[in-house]
């Protein structure tokens, strides 16, 4: 699936332990040839991890082992105070996902602490116009923007109004932007002390990723490179997108958290199985639960009998099926995640495809597991 972007930042009075930082491996600056106006980047920092595990989509289903599911869980829940307040009231619409932004056009700051003190530094106006990039490249949007950020209350409703679906997040935070910076800058404080006991392990796991990844930054370019690396994404280029930012993440999987800017776009994508740790020799490929997974609902079966006509848009989809948008979103990000559909981009025009080879390639991956 992917997810759409979401919203944050401010320091803790209490004194947070220090935290020994990883190894210093600059962001990989791997341009891959441009192709079509734009290059593709890959930004392998700890921190996209760091912000996507306090989503609500992070061990959402069991492509996250179990006890990394139990971690999370256990972690969020020692979070008490006026910590878990701020959690609450502000990374409810995953505004973790949109404050991957202010990373994504900082590649200086390398750990964690780097980005929190960062974060909490800047200018509460330039912050809130970083964390809204996205919204602000559209025509309507974009004067909102500008306005709210600098404090205009009527700016701030009128924005509230224009996105409903984000707007628990944003209401605690464009109401006080400086109170909501730093009640944002609280949260990630308090989740870096946890964050750190796992840091070097999802490190290895995201290097691990890229490494894998070497042989198709060899064979493939543009598009079919982001297609390939998100497992289903078909990104056509937009004007004035100069830069794609690919970072493999652990805690998204399986889906796709996308930003973007008035320069680049931002491609959030699950690391591939061979990059997680191995575990039970007995247990299936994750690939082939996923599959089974998607096939085995039918309500799924019915999208993907659509599409076997033709391609077709979110809504179209939920209008057929007579079902609610977020729901056939939940199904098809499942689909996509099993390799079944790919999605289409361009600009604001998404559509959804039928992936006829996947579907013939699943009793070919059940017997592969089941032979000896």
């Amino acid at each position: 699936m992917m997810a759409a972007p979401r919203p944050s930042a401010r320091r803790s009075a209490a004194a947070v332990a220090t935290r020994s930082a990883p190894a210093a491996n600059p962001p990989v600056r791997d341009y891959a040839s441009p192709g079509a106006g734009f290059a593709i980047e890959w930004d392998v920092r700890v921190i996209y991890d760091f912000l996507f595990s306090l989503t609500d989509d992070a061990g959402s289903t069991d492509d996250l082992p179990a006890t990394d599911r139990t971690w999370l869980k256990e972690s969020r829940a020692a979070i008490t105070g006026e910590a878990k307040a701020d959690m609450d009231a502000l990374f409810a619409s995953s505004m973790a996902i949109f404050v991957a932004a202010f990373a994504v056009v900082h590649p200086e700051l390398r750990t964690v602490d780097e980005f929190i003190d960062a974060l909490e530094a800047t200018p509460t106006p330039d912050l809130i116009k970083t964390i809204l990039c996205d919204l602000s490249r559209d025509p309507d949007l974009g004067p909102l923007v500008e306005k709210a950020s600098a404090g205009d209350p009527e700016a701030v409703a009128a924005l509230l109004v224009a996105m409903p679906e984000h707007k628990t997040g944003f209401d605690a935070l464009l109401e006080d932007p400086e109170a909501g910076q730093q009640r944002i800058v609280r949260v990630l404080r308090s989740w870096a002390t946890v964050f750190a006991a796992i840091e070097p392990r999802i490190t290895s796991i995201i290097e691990r990723d890229y490494s894998l990844r070497a042989a198709d930054r060899g064979a493939f370019h543009g598009s079919e490179l982001i297609e390939r690396t998100t497992g289903g994404i078909r990104w056509l280029p937009e004007v004035g997108s100069r830069r794609v930012v690919m970072a493999p993440s652990y805690f998204s999987r399986p889906y796709n958290f996308l930003l973007a800017g008035d320069d680049w776009r931002f491609f959030g994508y699950p690391v591939a199985d061979g990059a997680l740790e191995p575990e039970d020799r007995l247990a299936p490929p994750p690939a082939v639960i996923r599959l089974h997974r998607a096939l085995g609902d039918e309500t799924r079966l019915r999208i993907l009998k659509l599409l076997a006509g033709k391609d077709l848009y979110l809504t179209e989809i939920a209008q057929q099926l007579e079902l609610s948008k977020p729901t056939i979103k939940h199904h098809l990000a499942l689909l996509r995640a099993a390799g079944l559909v790919t999605v289409v981009e361009s600009g604001a025009v998404i559509y959804y495809s039928l992936r006829r080879d996947r579907i013939e390639a699943a009793s070919t991956e059940l017997a592969g597991f089941l032979t000896p």
